[in-house]
């Protein structure tokens, strides 16, 4: 049986990729579960998500990098353009003061 796959897009990808449903969701949900409204940095999101999913098999760092973007589309993630770049849940009542992308 074929295994199911994921369209992963991104805003400034010029075309989107497929990966595993089901490391997708692995790696989502991680990542969700991690996020905080207070922003924090790639490096310590990827550190945080590997030790989440420790028998993950994959490139941790790549997948964590695909699925941010694709939560950024879909507008549950935000990413503060620093200097550093910082991650965090979407808040609907706070507007930061940090530029965003789009």
């Amino acid at each position: 049986m074929p295994q199911k796959r994921k369209t992963v897009r991104a805003a400034h990808w010029k075309r989107s990729t497929t990966i595993a449903q089901e490391k997708y969701e692995t790696i989502s949900r991680a990542i969700l579960s991690i996020l905080a409204s207070k922003g924090m940095r790639w490096g310590d999101l990827v550190d945080r998500v590997q030790a989440r999913v420790p028998k993950f098999q994959g490139a941790v760092h790549w997948y964590t990098t695909v699925c941010l973007r694709e939560l950024e589309t879909q507008g549950k993630v935000k990413r503060d353009l620093g200097p550093p770049v910082l991650y965090s849940k979407k808040s609907k009542s706070k507007k930061s003061k940090r530029r965003t992308t789009k």
